[in-house]
């Protein structure tokens, strides 16, 4: 795999677009993710230029696609994103992004995202939508023959601690892997506390496993270096499992444990929903709509 090339910004971005055309060659067939119109030729220079522009403001350098991390897609996404209110804008314009990625990887260029980093953040928005009032229709069914516990048995130790993390908290993976780079702030005795979700707010206190703690610590002791966040998504993809099923399973267990204490339909979503960072009940009725 091969860095984009040219000493600017701007000439990496002719190389970009150069690798990616493919104007002449079927698409009809094929997994390809390269430029096949001039459409969405233009469409993708745009999406260069945003995030041209967001390095500059940061005063980022190097290459573009070494520049594509996580960390810095995820702010530049959150930047770009903030005055976009509609969801189906804000969706559009994440996939497109995915697509673009995956086009310049197929084009022998580096950059180590993984789709399913934008099935997460497709996900996150989402949530943020039905938090606003949007409404869906019915969301895609979790169709996975795994329980998380199966796949939490099957996953190598670091990844295998995310997903345990995730399971018993019902938190977003960005959310799970702060949580344990931060062990030392968030882990009190069996309780793991002041967590930040979406927007900043702040999530409930969590009472978690002995065998978690343990895990847990045991990862902080061997100062093993968590792997990239995409890793996570392609061993979940294994599976038949994105990030947010297992997220999606927590909801639906902890909706039916609260159901079983007596608690109304209404009274279950409110305080599932507040477990996982929201306040409407929607958030609730989305996730169990992913079981029926």
């Amino acid at each position: 795999m091969a860095n984009l090339k040219g000493g600017s910004f701007e000439k990496q971005i002719r190389d970009a677009n150069f690798r990616l055309a493919a104007f002449k060659e079927p698409r009809n067939g094929t997994n390809s993710n390269r430029t096949h119109s001039d459409a969405l030729r233009i469409k993708r220079d745009s999406y260069f230029k945003d995030f041209k522009e967001f390095a500059e403001e940061q005063e980022l350098e190097g290459k573009l696609n070494e520049l594509m991390t996580e960390e810095n897609m995820s702010a530049f996404l959150e930047q770009r994103l903030e005055s976009i209110n509609s969801f189906s804008a804000q969706e559009d314009y994440i996939r497109g992004w995915s697509g673009l990625i995956q086009g310049l990887q197929q084009s022998n260029i580096s950059i180590d995202l993984d789709i399913g980093y934008f099935t997460e953040q497709v996900s996150i928005y989402k949530e943020e939508a039905i938090e606003r009032g949007e409404t869906f229709g019915e969301p895609k069914a979790v169709t996975t023959s795994y329980h998380p516990t199966e796949v939490i048995q099957e996953l190598n130790h670091p990844l295998g601690v995310i997903a345990q993390l995730q399971y018993e908290t019902g938190f977003r993976v960005s959310e799970a892997y702060e949580t344990i780079q931060n062990l030392e702030k968030h882990l009190h005795d069996l309780e793991i506390r002041g967590v930040k979700g979406k927007n900043g707010q702040i999530y409930n206190n969590k009472i978690i496993s002995l065998k978690l703690k343990i895990m847990l610590l045991k990862l902080k002791v061997e100062q093993r270096k968590l792997p990239v966040q995409s890793t996570y998504y392609r061993h979940l993809q294994r599976f038949g499992m994105v990030s947010h099923d297992i997220r999606a399973f927590y909801t639906k267990e902890l909706y039916e444990a609260k159901r079983e204490e007596g608690l109304s339909h209404k009274d279950a979503c409110r305080f599932v929903s507040k477990e996982i960072n929201h306040h409407r009940i929607q958030i609730t009725e989305y996730y169990l709509a992913k079981f029926s």
